[in-house]
């Protein structure tokens, strides 16, 4: 069996979220996706969901990362490292400075949901060490409702 070199496993009790959307502009449809992992690669869980009127993929990749805290919540996951290609998305979060952008409201509420983790982590990692999750991502798109 061969280990993906590019995943890092997580230490032991944290389970690594990675996240990803897919955005038509001709219809402003985003689709997020989350894909949970333990430290041994086993999927602990793993959804799309879909969001109408978003205004750019800039946004859909922001309202993905805040949809892997939703459900990290849901699933009871309480230590977490959020992996995500977007490298706007991953730095904006990993900032001390204020976000004056559109997408300001969007990282308040990201910080909001992480204050009830014991630890959260926001890593950038290329495309292709986040490929299922975009694979998933792409798959949502046939689907009107979320699916877990």
């Amino acid at each position: 069996m061969q280990r993906n070199v590019l995943w890092r496993p997580p230490k032991s009790g944290v389970i690594t979220l990675n996240f990803d959307a897919s955005f038509a502009s001709n219809t402003n449809f985003s689709i997020s996706a989350v894909l949970a992992k333990d430290l041994e690669g086993q999927i602990m869980g793993a959804c799309t969901y879909p969001l109408l009127d978003v205004a750019d993929a800039f946004v859909a990749k922001a309202k993905a990362c805040e949809r892997a805290l939703y459900f990290a919540l849901d699933m009871g996951f309480r230590k977490v490292i959020l992996e995500g290609d977007s490298l706007t998305v991953i730095k904006k979060l990993n900032s001390n400075t204020v976000d004056i952008s559109v997408l300001s409201p969007i990282y308040q509420h990201i910080h909001f949901l992480a204050g009830f983790f014991k630890e959260v982590t926001y890593i950038f990692v290329p495309r292709e060490a986040n490929k299922a999750a975009h694979e998933l991502a792409m798959d949502g798109q046939n689907q009107s409702l979320p699916c877990f």
